[in-house]
């Protein structure tokens, strides 16, 4: 299975959940927070899954391609030095599930994925999938 294939299936689960409890519970009901809420709400959490998804995949790339050249977090630190002093910047070598939604920006990692798949393109490494 593929990361971008786990992480679909993963936040597809947890939205089908999501519309599940909302059902049973009736915490959406229509007739209890209004038509406009219940559909915000809906599409609101479908627009954090699809972001959840996102957020983790360019996280999981970044890990993939420091792995590739055997970097470390202060390589990748060196790589984007203009950040905020409370962005993160991936650990490869202790990679958590939490880190992309809390603690790693994607002002940092979209530009570490560019600086990495220029790189594995020259050095004819293995896409990531």
């Amino acid at each position: 299975m593929t990361h971008r294939t786990k992480w679909q299936l993963i936040s597809t689960l947890i939205y089908i959940v999501f519309v599940i409890a909302a059902v049973v519970f009736k915490f959406l009901d229509p007739a209890r927070i209004g038509i406009a809420w219940t559909i915000f709400w809906y599409v609101a959490v479908a627009g954090f899954m699809y972001y959840f998804y996102f957020k983790n995949m360019a996280y999981q790339e970044v890990i993939y391609y420091a792995h590739q050249f055997h970097l470390t977090q202060r390589d990748l630190e060196e790589m984007v030095p203009d950040r905020k002093k409370t962005a993160e910047v991936p650990n490869p070598e202790h990679p958590n599930i939490l880190s992309p939604l809390i603690q790693v920006p994607l002002a940092v990692t979209n530009p570490l994925t560019d600086i990495l798949e220029a790189r594995a393109k020259e050095e004819d490494v293995a896409p990531f999938k």
